[in-house]
Protein backbone atom coordinates (compact mmCIF):
# COMPACT_ATOMS: atom_id res chain seq x y z
CA UNK A 1 0.00 0.00 0.00
CA UNK A 2 1.39 3.38 -0.97
CA UNK A 3 2.45 5.28 2.37
CA UNK A 4 0.76 8.69 1.98
CA UNK A 5 -0.40 9.40 5.54
CA UNK A 6 1.92 10.72 8.51
CA UNK A 7 3.53 8.85 11.01
CA UNK A 8 1.43 7.47 13.72
CA UNK A 9 1.60 9.96 17.25
CA UNK A 10 0.52 9.29 20.63
CA UNK A 11 0.17 12.33 22.07
CA UNK A 12 -2.87 13.74 22.06
CA UNK A 13 -4.49 17.14 23.24
CA UNK A 14 -5.17 15.54 26.72
CA UNK A 15 -1.85 14.74 27.22
CA UNK A 16 -1.85 18.87 27.80
CA UNK A 17 -5.13 19.24 29.70
CA UNK A 18 -7.10 20.25 26.91
CA UNK A 19 -10.36 18.57 25.81
CA UNK A 20 -9.95 15.44 24.20
CA UNK A 21 -11.88 15.46 20.39
CA UNK A 22 -12.75 12.15 19.58
CA UNK A 23 -12.83 11.42 15.99
CA UNK A 24 -14.06 8.66 13.77
CA UNK A 25 -13.52 7.43 10.13
CA UNK A 26 -15.49 9.99 8.81
CA UNK A 27 -13.58 12.83 10.39
CA UNK A 28 -10.38 12.48 7.98
CA UNK A 29 -9.65 13.04 4.63
CA UNK A 30 -11.14 10.19 2.46
CA UNK A 31 -8.62 10.69 -0.44
CA UNK A 32 -5.76 8.99 0.99
CA UNK A 33 -5.13 5.09 -0.17
CA UNK A 34 -5.00 4.13 3.32
CA UNK A 35 -8.45 5.42 3.63
CA UNK A 36 -9.59 3.78 0.76
CA UNK A 37 -8.08 0.53 1.24
CA UNK A 38 -9.49 0.34 5.13
CA UNK A 39 -13.24 1.41 3.69
CA UNK A 40 -12.56 -1.65 1.06
CA UNK A 41 -11.56 -4.20 3.40
CA UNK A 42 -14.52 -3.31 6.30
CA UNK A 43 -17.12 -3.99 2.86
CA UNK A 44 -15.74 -6.80 1.98
CA UNK A 45 -15.49 -8.09 5.55
CA UNK A 46 -18.67 -6.92 6.47
CA UNK A 47 -20.14 -9.02 3.18
CA UNK A 48 -18.37 -12.32 3.85
CA UNK A 49 -20.02 -11.74 7.62
CA UNK A 50 -23.65 -11.52 5.85
CA UNK A 51 -24.26 -7.84 5.16
CA UNK A 52 -23.82 -4.35 7.20
CA UNK A 53 -27.38 -4.31 7.79
CA UNK A 54 -27.25 -7.99 9.11
CA UNK A 55 -24.58 -7.14 11.45
CA UNK A 56 -24.90 -6.27 15.33
CA UNK A 57 -22.90 -2.91 16.47
CA UNK A 58 -20.45 -5.00 18.13
CA UNK A 59 -19.37 -6.90 15.13
CA UNK A 60 -19.45 -3.41 12.69
CA UNK A 61 -17.24 -2.15 15.21
CA UNK A 62 -14.68 -5.10 15.31
CA UNK A 63 -14.41 -5.11 11.50
CA UNK A 64 -13.39 -1.88 11.62
CA UNK A 65 -10.80 -2.34 13.76
CA UNK A 66 -9.88 -5.35 12.03
CA UNK A 67 -9.86 -4.06 8.66
CA UNK A 68 -7.84 -1.55 10.04
CA UNK A 69 -4.93 -3.80 11.80
CA UNK A 70 -5.24 -5.37 7.83
CA UNK A 71 -4.61 -2.16 6.18
CA UNK A 72 -1.53 -1.83 8.58
CA UNK A 73 -0.40 -5.05 7.86
CA UNK A 74 -0.84 -4.94 4.08
CA UNK A 75 1.89 -1.43 4.68
CA UNK A 76 4.14 -3.59 6.08
CA UNK A 77 4.49 -6.51 3.97
CA UNK A 78 4.34 -3.67 1.19
CA UNK A 79 7.32 -2.15 2.40
CA UNK A 80 9.21 -4.83 3.73
CA UNK A 81 8.69 -6.81 -0.07
CA UNK A 82 9.85 -3.56 -1.58
CA UNK A 83 13.15 -3.52 0.72
CA UNK A 84 12.55 -1.78 3.05
CA UNK A 85 12.93 -2.22 6.79
CA UNK A 86 9.77 -3.51 9.51
CA UNK A 87 9.59 -4.29 12.82
CA UNK A 88 9.08 -8.15 13.22
CA UNK A 89 7.48 -7.97 16.65
CA UNK A 90 4.85 -5.01 15.49
CA UNK A 91 3.99 -7.11 12.33
CA UNK A 92 3.57 -10.70 14.24
CA UNK A 93 1.65 -8.50 16.89
CA UNK A 94 -0.61 -7.12 13.99
CA UNK A 95 -0.87 -10.67 12.27
CA UNK A 96 -2.08 -11.89 15.77
CA UNK A 97 -4.67 -9.19 16.49
CA UNK A 98 -6.17 -9.59 13.20
CA UNK A 99 -6.55 -13.28 13.57
CA UNK A 100 -8.05 -12.63 17.18
CA UNK A 101 -10.75 -9.99 15.48
CA UNK A 102 -11.59 -12.42 12.90
CA UNK A 103 -12.08 -15.08 15.14
CA UNK A 104 -14.24 -12.72 17.05
CA UNK A 105 -16.60 -12.57 13.95
CA UNK A 106 -16.02 -15.06 12.53
CA UNK A 107 -13.80 -16.62 9.89
CA UNK A 108 -16.52 -17.82 7.45
CA UNK A 109 -18.23 -16.43 4.88
CA UNK A 110 -22.10 -15.86 4.93
CA UNK A 111 -23.86 -16.20 2.08
CA UNK A 112 -26.52 -14.27 1.08
CA UNK A 113 -29.91 -14.41 -1.35
CA UNK A 114 -29.21 -12.47 -3.76
CA UNK A 115 -31.13 -11.95 -7.97
CA UNK A 116 -30.00 -12.86 -11.09
CA UNK A 117 -27.97 -9.13 -11.38
CA UNK A 118 -26.16 -9.29 -7.91
CA UNK A 119 -25.12 -13.21 -8.73
CA UNK A 120 -23.18 -12.21 -11.09
CA UNK A 121 -21.73 -9.55 -9.03
CA UNK A 122 -20.87 -12.05 -6.37
CA UNK A 123 -19.19 -14.03 -9.24
CA UNK A 124 -16.84 -11.62 -9.91
CA UNK A 125 -15.86 -11.05 -6.22
CA UNK A 126 -15.44 -14.69 -5.51
CA UNK A 127 -12.95 -14.95 -8.80
CA UNK A 128 -11.06 -11.69 -7.70
CA UNK A 129 -10.67 -13.00 -4.27
CA UNK A 130 -9.62 -16.28 -5.24
CA UNK A 131 -6.84 -14.92 -7.70
CA UNK A 132 -3.45 -14.61 -6.54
Amino acid sequence: MVSDTADIRVRSGADRGEKLRLLSLSDIDKRTAAYRRTIALIEMLEADAGGHDRLSTGERALIQRAAVTAALAEHLETRWLSGGEIDPAMYCTLGNALRRLLESVGLRRVPREVNGIDAEAMQIYERELAAP
